[in-house]
């Protein structure tokens, strides 16, 4: 039952990048079908909470709201981010940037939480600069906006090490003040009200029919490779979860990049997803 709950984990991260792919290619806002996501999330999230009769939103301390906002912007940021980066670098590519960013939370546990410090780390930390160097390099920087379709690889590895890191504070510092689902529906509330915000300044309020319905299938999976993520745990060690959900989607992002967008990979392109997969590998069982 374990690996059904890793493959479905996997299967929800890679719907997420294929959709927000998609949103990009015509000519849909991402911020927008970010927004929607977001609502989409917290009213699930929210929703399960009153099912199991617990309150989703109780009596939280100030440092916890504190926290769960700094995490629902990191969160948007983040998600804005990979939106723009699927569409300049690829989905192979952009995935892979992302999921090397497990480096922060096992930084995060060796620094903090006195975690053994072990040469396979130590070698795993390596071949993630490595893989990172590579992807970067590996292709001509292109103009988006302000920042390079390079920046955007920098930032994506950036962003999705401190949420990944952020999940790694809540599991050790703030599990007995929440549930998985309170926490999340507070961080979906706040990257949804961010989102908002943006676009009431942006004075740009109206939504099409399809970043409505972008927003929803981005928004199920969004919530739900947590879950399921979180339920694999009880069937196998986190080592071996966090080694097979990382590997396939790296693994899957790259072949619905070649295979259904057509995206072009190079040979160092190539290289540097194949160096992410072994960083993941050596990194997490090391």
């Amino acid at each position: 039952m374990g690996l059904v709950y890793i493959l479905l984990s996997a299967a929800c991260s890679l719907a997420i990048a294929h959709f927000l792919k998609y949103s990009g290619a015509y000519g849909h806002s991402i911020l927008k079908v970010l927004i929607i996501n977001y609502l989409i999330a917290f009213g699930t999230a929210a929703g399960y909470s009153i099912i199991q009769g617990v309150n989703p939103v109780p009596d939280f301390p100030p440092w916890f709201w504190l926290f769960a906002v700094f995490v629902g912007v990191l969160f948007i940021s983040n998600f804005f981010v990979f939106g723009k980066s699927v569409n300049v670098n690829g989905v192979g590519v952009s995935v892979a940037a992302m999921r090397i960013s497990l480096l922060v939370p096992v930084l995060l546990s060796m620094v903090f939480y006195r975690e053994e410090i072990t040469i396979l780390k130590i070698s795993g930390i390596v071949l993630v600069f490595a893989a990172l160097g590579i992807l970067i390099m590996s292709r001509r920087d292109v103009k988006v906006g302000v920042i390079g379709s390079q920046g955007l690889l920098l930032l994506l590895f950036i962003f999705s090490g401190i949420a990944d890191g952020s999940m790694k504070v809540y599991e050790e510092e703030m599990q007995h003040a929440a549930s998985e689902y309170q926490f999340m529906s507070v961080v979906f509330f706040t990257a949804f009200l961010i989102g908002l915000t943006v676009l009431v300044y942006q004075k740009s309020m109206t939504f099409s029919r399809g970043e409505i319905s972008l927003g929803v299938l981005v928004g199920l999976p969004n919530l739900f490779t947590s879950i399921f993520l979180i339920r694999a745990f009880a069937y196998m060690d986190g080592s071996i979860v966090y080694s097979l959900v990382n590997m396939i989607i790296v693994t899957g992002g790259a072949l619905i990049g070649r295979y259904i967008w057509k995206d072009q990979i190079s040979g160092r392109q190539w290289a540097g997803i194949l160096f992410a997969i072994l960083a993941i590998a050596v990194l997490v069982n090391g």
